[in-house]
């Protein structure tokens, strides 16, 4: 069987954490324990460069931290999904960085392919529409992506295009509307379903103490609820550990939620 090695770029770590609940609800498997070295070619080397910086002893701690490693990792069949949280819609050098290794593992016309045979690679962005819409979402990054390769791929979000041999993808979180909104817009209806009183009380609880002049960076009351109530089922952590363990989310959720569907549905297509 045909190996692929698909990474997903994400915004942030919600985004993987919520990517990686719902694909293990729908028959993909964790895959954070394999050794780098097991991983197949020729990831398995990028990813070592990647965690060993080959010229660590002249980069600083700061850089360090910012290695290209993916949050998460997970397989399905011969499929294996490297999922990264590379920061807001702004960080367009990192992805541009991720894509521009993808696509100098593909072999040019006249080149000696480096891939194995029967070794494709793909990488698909999950970006949020905020307020702009999904339209001009997918016109800025075919923007970024012609820097990189030349060619403006997508018409729309949940398209797949080849590359010269790289499969590209994109999908664009909306609310309600299909046009607007983020990955709060998804998540948090999924999580309040069956806890509405709990999620009711988390907000009056911010709406009640929120004091704008004491906030040290954005306000995201949507972050914050998820913050507060994961605090009653898992002490001390962060909301992307409320994501992958709390009850908030659950397989019958996920299972039955449109965009979730929606959404395993299209990685599902490019396997």
């Amino acid at each position: 069987m045909a190996t692929q090695i698909i990474a997903l770029l994400c915004e942030g770590a919600h985004d993987v954490e919520f990517l990686s609940r719902i694909l293990r609800s729908n028959g993909f498997s964790g895959n954070d324990g394999l050794k780098i070295k097991d991983y197949p070619s020729p990831i398995d080397q990028l990813l070592k460069n990647e965690a060993t910086k080959t010229n660590v002893d002249d980069l600083n701690l700061i850089t360090v931290r910012q290695v290209l490693l993916p949050g998460a990792t997970l397989k399905k069949e011969e499929a294996y999904f490297l999922l990264y949280a590379l920061g807001g819609a702004g960080k367009k050098n990192i992805r541009n960085q991720l894509l521009t290794d993808f696509s100098n593992l593909i072999p040019k016309e006249g080149e000696i392919s480096s891939l194995p045979e029967d070794t494709s690679l793909g990488i698909v962005y999950f970006l949020d529409a905020d307020d702009k819409g999904i339209a001009v979402r997918i016109s800025e990054l075919n923007n970024e992506i012609n820097e990189v390769v030349g060619n403006t791929p997508f018409t729309n979000h949940r398209e797949i295009f080849d590359q010269s041999g790289l499969k590209l993808g994109a999908y664009i979180f909306t609310g309600a509307d299909n046009d607007k909104g983020k990955l709060e817009d998804v998540l948090m209806p999924l999580m309040k379903l069956n806890n509405e009183a709990i999620f009711d009380s988390a907000d009056s609880y911010l709406q009640a103490n929120f004091n704008d002049t004491r906030k040290a960076q954005k306000y995201d009351n949507d972050k914050s609820i998820i913050g507060v109530v994961g605090q009653l089922q898992i002490s001390g952590t962060s909301n992307t550990v409320c994501i992958k363990k709390s009850d908030y989310l659950n397989d019958e959720k996920i299972k039955s939620n449109p965009k979730c569907i929606e959404i395993v549905e299209y990685i599902n297509s490019l396997i």
